[in-house]
């Protein structure tokens, strides 16, 4: 079968004759259907696998530092925190109805999802400094304490996942208009890839959030 064959298409000729019309991925995959493909999962596993290890980093220097831990998370802004998960979690819901519409063809619904995703991601890309700019005004740099150096660190390498997440959203939004009646493999494969990346940026802020801001 052919990369570019559309999702829509006719069966061939060694389809079973009981089949007419259309025919869909688990028709033609008994397997069970993974969204995206084999290399974006390795991705997702190898740059979750990067943060797990910090995240290991981060729940041993807590156990050590009890004292330092608490008063860094007492010094961050639950409030900031709580817009952010808004916003990834908004972004999310944004993406997965994209993700849904764009299988049915529907492009111009698609396209206003994934201006709503990439909207949310900027909001989170602009608020994110302006939490920074308080800690380090407040005195909170990455020098007063490990807390604070992990904070910084952990938070800035998402953030340049998330400024990532909405290029790739920016790129989805400019390929969904060549999409018609149903995407084909290739594009589903496109639309499902950039999706999965995305819903890894917003696993991955959850535990931040869980673990700067929450834990206690």
């Amino acid at each position: 079968m052919s990369s570019t064959e559309s999702l829509t298409a006719s069966p061939s000729t060694n389809s079973s004759p009981h089949h007419n019309g259309a025919v869909t991925p688990a028709q033609r995959h008994p397997r069970r259907w993974i969204p995206g493909e084999a290399g974006i999962w390795a991705f997702i596993l190898v740059d979750f696998s990067v943060f797990g290890g910090y995240f290991g980093v981060f729940l041993t220097l807590r156990a050590r530092q009890p004292a330092d831990w608490l008063a860094g998370t007492q010094a961050l802004s639950p409030t900031h925190g709580a817009i952010n998960t808004a916003f990834m979690l908004t972004a999310s819901l944004f993406v997965a109805l994209a993700i849904q519409h764009i299988r049915q063809g529907h492009v111009a619904v698609t396209r206003r999802l994934l201006v709503g995703a990439g909207l949310c991601g900027a909001a989170f890309i602009v608020n994110k400094p302006i939490e920074w700019i308080g800690q380090l005004q407040a005195g909170n740099g990455a020098h007063r304490s490990e807390f604070f150096q992990l904070y910084f660190l952990l938070t800035g390498i998402h953030l340049l996942h998330v400024i990532a997440a909405v290029f790739v959203v920016l790129y989805l939004w400019r390929k969904a208009p060549k999409v018609r009646t149903a995407p084909t493999v290739l594009q589903a494969r496109a639309f499902e890839n950039g999706a999965s990346y995305w819903h890894l940026v917003d696993l991955i802020w959850m535990v931040l959030f869980a673990l700067f801001y929450l834990v206690r």
